[in-house]
């Protein structure tokens, strides 16, 4: 029989692993570079959400994705989840830019492109429900066992009559 032990409910000191994990990322120098690139997006990404609440599009927030921003150039890339998306985002595109530029990002250019494949919402089709299978019972198994010895051998209506019973056995 095993004994019981006492635990502690004292709250217990959490691992040290993740924070020397981040240290050492951050002094890796191609691993910083790319932390710093993702901190960036993530703000940018933040910043366009604003920029797009303010101009009246919160609704296409989660079909429009980040392509890439060019500090060099000020040019910054927008993929719209469908036709429609992209068309209102050039139609708002100065108020876009200007509302970016007040957050402080250094946007020159916007760049509007459509990805391929789009949402992935198909037309809407007529979907008829299955009709449902005739209940075929044991009395109707009955009379058509009893109609098939009265047909000739090789007809077409036998034939057919033989391979319903068949199946709906």
């Amino acid at each position: 029989m095993r004994k019981f032990k006492s635990q502690s409910l004292a709250p217990r000191r959490p691992s040290a692993n993740a924070r020397s994990a981040l240290t050492c990322i951050e002094e890796n120098t191609p691993l910083a570079s790319l932390l710093q690139q993702v901190k960036n997006n993530q703000h940018l990404n933040s910043a366009l959400a604003v920029s797009l609440n303010k101009n009246g599009l919160e609704m296409i927030v989660p079909h429009v994705k980040l392509g890439g921003f060019s500090e060099e150039i000020g040019e910054l890339k927008l993929f719209a989840l469908n036709p429609a998306v992209a068309t209102r985002l050039q139609q708002k595109l100065p108020s876009i830019l200007f509302k970016l530029q007040e957050q402080g990002w250094p946007v020159q250019i916007i760049i509007v492109k459509q990805l391929p494949g789009g949402v992935g919402i198909s037309p809407e089709k007529d979907v008829l429900p299955p009709e449902p299978r005739p209940i075929f019972s044991e009395k109707a198994q009955k009379s058509w066992e009893k109609l098939l010895p009265t047909l000739e051998e090789g007809s077409s209506l036998r034939m057919a009559i033989e391979k319903l019973l068949k199946n709906r056995i």
